[in-house]
């Protein structure tokens, strides 16, 4: 049998070994929270970086038509013109493209789709970043295209007496026209028309004058099981005394109206209803959205800058509220989260948490600021060549 002083021993190394490990269990978390607050110190520092100035890294002469527009693809530049399309890098190296000869091309782009139409002509060529193009032939004049992640296509047509809403698969051989939307002219002209990334559903903007009084309504369509029993209508609301500017969807279930006076934000594609508006009594100069958040840009005489800028998410939640002292050609949001500003010789980098990350005088003429997908990589189109550039400061 064990004496009572061995056990006491046993109980006394026990009682040691405990308190080393507690203490390094002690200093183990101690580091672990030491290390977690310096990175989130270091991350919160380059997400709040300021940057003053930039340097080239890749540039590109632009050579063809004057006529030529560019747009944001895949971190990359879109540019289309009248004879054609294509995708480039800062680099001038050509990622696809396609021909056409079209009077007054318009596109609309969403994930790897984009879709060429020409409007007032009856022609649109849809493309897929690889392979051919699809060309779909209408039977009236396009008002307007617009196009799904997955290649569905909504046209607007102007018929003679009213216009129609137009469903076409591209990809389909047999049967290319999936849905025929009619519109009543009773209800109005339709004027604009989003679909969704699935290309399951669809907003139409209609504005008619009732006893002198201009009168917009806003119309979603559901191409699902969930619409067939109500001729595709699944919602409707009118806007009296306003003028509805824009339809957007902001990702696949939420649709931002874009009045002239400001703008609402309808929530479940499926079955539509008005999460909230929000209206304004002054000038609107800008909006913009991306799939998260809308922004608008309103006149403001109160704190000595000209403009202000107001940024809301999906539940009216302010995200940023902030005053603009610069005059601007071109604003945009992006998915990153990052607003874009620029006039032809300057341009802003704005966060949502309203630190300015870049603010600086571009060595050029600028027509398009655009982000290149790398950390503080951007492009810059101008008047004759691309540019990708890097943020940095001036030394």
């Amino acid at each position: 049998m064990d004496s009572f002083v061995g056990r006491s021993q046993d109980i006394s190394v026990i009682s040691g070994r405990r308190r080393k490990i507690t203490i390094f269990i002690i200093i183990c978390i101690a580091c672990i929270v030491t290390a977690g607050g310096i990175f989130i110190l270091l991350l919160n520092s380059f997400m709040n970086r300021q940057y003053t100035s930039y340097e080239i890294k890749k540039e590109a002469e632009i050579t063809g038509n004057s006529f030529a527009r560019y747009k944001s693809y895949k971190n990359k530049v879109l540019r289309y013109s009248r004879d054609g399309i294509s995708a480039i890098d800062a680099s001038g190296q050509t990622i696809w493209n396609g021909s056409y000869n079209m009077v007054s091309p318009a596109i609309d782009v969403c994930d790897d789709y984009v879709i060429v139409a020409d409007i007032g002509s009856k022609s649109l060529f849809v493309y897929n970043g690889e392979g051919q193009s699809k060309e779909i032939t209408t039977d009236y004049p396009i008002v307007q295209a617009c196009v799904s992640e997955h290649g569905i296509v909504a046209a607007l047509l102007e018929q003679t007496n009213s216009n129609v809403i137009n469903i076409y698969d591209p990809y389909d051989v047999s049967n290319k026209l999936l849905v025929e939307i009619p519109t009543n002219i009773d209800d109005g002209y339709p004027i604009c028309i989003d679909i969704s990334p699935e290309g399951t559903n669809l907003a139409a903007a209609y504005v008619c004058v009732t006893s002198g009084k201009i009168q917009s309504r806003v119309a979603f369509y559901d191409f699902t099981d969930v619409g067939q029993n109500t001729n595709c209508l699944v919602g409707a609301k009118n806007y009296d005394e306003t003028v509805i500017a824009d339809v957007r969807f902001l990702g696949s279930n939420n649709i931002c109206i874009f009045t002239d006076n400001g703008f609402s934000i309808w929530q479940n594609a499926k079955q539509p209803k008005e999460a909230y508006s929000k209206t304004y009594k002054t000038k609107i100069k800008s909006a913009i959205c991306n799939q998260k958040y809308v922004g608008m840009v309103v006149e403001n005489s109160g704190n000595g800058k000209p403009y202000q800028l107001e940024v809301y998410d999906m539940d009216e939640k302010t995200v940023l509220d902030m005053g603009i002292s610069g005059e601007y050609t071109t604003i945009r949001m992006y998915d990153n989260n990052e607003i874009l500003l620029n006039s032809a010789s300057e341009c802003t980098i704005l966060r949502l948490n309203g630190v300015e990350k870049l603010s600086c005088q571009i060595d050029g003429k600028i027509q398009e600021f655009f982000p290149a997908g790398n950390i503080n990589r951007y492009y810059f189109v101008m008047e004759n060549k691309i540019q990708e550039i890097k943020l940095k400061n001036k030394k």
